[in-house]
């Protein structure tokens, strides 16, 4: 028992009773934790400092460390990923020496539940590399893994979600994560790559290792998975995405999938989600997530990129990872503090002419806390206006942006948990809903666009710019915002049919000035546009985009476009983007770690003095007359509350079927687009023949 306890780190030599727990060794160090019951000495699971994670900078167990390492080379052994060569081959061939290697050794879990990995990673930087090829490898968008889990409760078109909790074909979503995807993607015989072998080969002082597959590193080794898995997916029967080449459909069996890397995210039938499993599991070793459904024995809450997914008899919700909001509270030092009753608030002109430089010290913990904040934001639409005009400073921090980010934090204190609502419905349209600040920055007259894109009452995405130029008016201030969110619009429509799903689109805005030069021809008398920008009129008058009108009150985008001035407000934006508060903690997240690291916070650069308290309870009132016009009225009554922009023919132009094939460019790039799109249902994704493009 005395061994034991000194292994759990609670009690110690030369002390009496029972100790707190060290900072340094995390509870993974516990005998029990490595399968031997305890049995291992206690100095044999100390951290001697010798291995750091390579993310957060945390203390790693020596012993579980060398565990991960040599589990990392047993699969180069297994999968033959190299063979040894003397070090003279590699000059000969190559002209140079081998690239050079590094552990990278992280804990993926918590100090409470472990999960080490290390991987040995070449260092094939692209700041040397002379050659010129590219370092490209697709990656879905985060809307593509929403889309994915809104699946599970929207109905569209032929596809209709089964919630039968007894029925074979009960809609789940499945989690599957490949292990060491890159060894699995053979190179290219005429690609000749030589790297060092580790410190821990014998033979790494006068060999080193030719690849005859792709490392992490490498150049080619995110591109070449992606072609691997792509290929066989497309010879499993799936259709591979046009606009993304990460997304696939497979149509007869009903599955949607979203690749992230090596995690496959899919939503379809049990059974059809039962025999992908199995094939993919013929080809890849893989780690099975638990399924999410409605079944007696599916989970009911699992965690996809580091994101919380929960299954509730409404729907689906979707949380960001809490340990984000949890450590920008311990980086500022601001646990336990007052919360403030909303995200920022907009600054006078006394504090714009006041405002000094911030300290050089703190500039770096201010840029580190400041894209952590807006890592947060792409899951927490309330923060993602003050989370962009936090980030705006991050070349030259000042006084006032840092005060923001302090208030920002503080408002996350009070309310650190929003998720996004995906209850059951039926859609028949994709919704972009667009708003604009016109000279809201008092510093540079610059506006901002915002807006969110909405699948019936599911926000799929949020987003808050700020203009490139100074807009000469509000309406030219819209009609930018209009601009960016039909793109965007355009943009996830090509995303739902690479997934076999077509859908109207249809952009809200609350400017008649923007619907007055989407509607006309040309500029008229505006001289302040670019040309460029004019497709959209071309896109409304062809129907590409149905163009509509919406009062100020009811339009969510208002919520990424400036500082709400009150709670309510604030509560009455975020309902409307289909998202609530909760309280406590998800139980499927991982616990933040509490070990110290290297790196420099805010809290540690400076002690924090803050004038602003506030008493605010938290407490978030609804006003429930505000809805969203295409969820509160059928189609019928929408077309005649809230009809579409109409435009005349130009005069050119005999008949709308001529105008439709007037555009002979379109027309030619459409059949580029074919071509391409049937290539790829063949073959999957490939690299262009260079030979054959000349």
């Amino acid at each position: 028992m005395k061994d034991q306890l000194k292994a759990d780190g609670v009690l110690h030599d030369h002390c009496y009773g029972m100790q707190a727990l060290e900072e340094d060794v995390p509870i993974c160090s516990l005998g029990v934790m490595s399968g031997d019951g305890g049995q291992n000495k206690p100095d044999a699971m100390m951290c001697t400092g010798k291995y750091k994670d390579d993310i957060s900078g945390q203390v790693l167990v020596d012993i579980l460390v060398q565990a991960a390492r040599k589990t990392e080379l047993d699969y180069f052994a297994s999968k033959g990923v190299w063979i040894k060569r003397p070090r003279s081959e590699a000059r000969d061939m190559t002209g140079k020496g081998p690239i050079s290697v590094r552990w990278v050794d992280v804990n993926k879990g918590d100090d409470i539940h472990p999960k080490y990995r290390s991987r040995l990673v070449a260092r094939q930087l692209k700041a040397h590399d002379k050659s010129g090829e590219s370092y490209f490898s697709p990656a879905p968008p985060l809307e593509a893994l929403r889309t994915v889990v809104s699946l599970a409760f929207t109905a569209v078109g032929d596809w209709e979600p089964n919630h039968d909790p007894n029925s074979p074909q009960r809609t789940q979503v499945s989690t599957l994560d490949i292990s060491r995807a890159y060894f699995n993607a053979m190179k290219d015989a005429d690609d000749v790559t030589f790297v060092d072998l580790p410190p821990e080969d014998s033979d790494h002082q006068n060999m080193c290792a030719r690849l005859l597959r792709h490392m992490y590193g490498t150049r080619g080794a995110a591109d070449g998975w992606q072609e691997e898995y792509s290929t066989t997916l497309v010879a499993l029967g799936f259709a591979q995405g046009t606009s993304s080449a990460c997304v696939f459909a497979h149509k007869t069996r009903q599955l949607f999938c979203s690749v992230h890397g090596d995690d496959f995210t899919t939503v379809g039938p049990c059974d059809e989600l039962t025999w992908f499993e199995g094939e993919m599991q013929k080809r890849y070793e893989l780690t099975l997530g638990a399924r999410l459904g409605p079944g007696r024995d599916d989970a009911q809450e699992v965690t996809v990129l580091n994101r919380v997914l929960r299954w509730t008899p409404q729907g689906i919700e979707y949380e960001a990872d809490p340990r984000q909001a949890e450590k920008l509270v311990a980086e500022c030092g601001l646990t336990g503090s007052n919360s403030v009753a909303t995200p920022g608030v907009k600054e006078s002109s006394s504090q714009v002419s006041e405002d000094t430089a911030l300290e050089e010290r703190l500039q770096t913990p201010y840029r580190s806390t400041a894209a952590r904040a807006n890592y947060l934001a792409a899951d927490r639409p309330d923060i993602q206006y003050s989370a962009k005009e936090i980030c705006r400073w991050m070349s030259s921090p000042t006084t006032a942006s840092a005060n923001a980010l302090k208030r920002l934090v503080r408002y996350l204190v009070g309310l650190p948990r929003l998720v996004l609502a995906y209850p059951r419905q039926r859609v028949e349209a994709i919704d972009v809903y667009v708003d604009t600040d016109w000279a809201g920055c008092p510093r540079t007259r610059r506006s901002t666009s915002g807006g969110c894109l909405m699948m019936g009452g599911h926000l799929l995405k949020s987003w808050s710019s700020t203009q490139a130029g100074v807009a000469l008016s509000s309406g030219e201030a819209e009609f930018n915002g209009v601009i960016k969110g039909a793109g965007i619009g355009l943009g996830y429509q090509s995303l739902l049919n690479d997934l076999g799903l077509s859908l109207p689109l249809r952009v809200w805005t609350d400017s008649s000035a923007a619907i007055g030069i989407c509607s006309r021809q040309g500029l008229g008398k505006l001289r302040h546009l670019d040309t460029h920008l004019l497709w959209i009129q071309q896109a409304v008058r062809s129907r590409r985009v149905d163009l509509r009108k919406i009062s100020g009150e009811a339009n969510p985008a208002d919520l990424y476009t400036k500082h709400l001035a009150s709670r309510e407000k604030l509560a009455t934006m975020v309902r409307l983007c289909g998202c609530r508060y909760l309280g406590g903690r998800s139980e499927a997240a991982p616990s933040m770690r509490t070990t110290t690291t290297g790196k420099t916070t805010i809290a540690e650069a400076n002690a924090i003095h803050d004038d602003h308290n506030n008493n605010d309870d938290g407490h978030v009132h609804e006003d429930e007359r505000v809805c969203m016009p295409h969820l509160e009225h059928d189609a019928a009554t929408l077309d005649r509350l809230y009809p579409s922009v109409s435009m005349p023919q130009p005069a050119y132009v005999d008949d709308e079927e001529q105008w439709q094939t007037w555009d002979h460019l379109e027309a030619r790039g459409n059949a580029i687009i074919k071509g391409i799109q049937d290539r790829m249902t063949e073959t999957g994704r490939k690299r262009c023949d260079t030979n054959t493009a000349r």
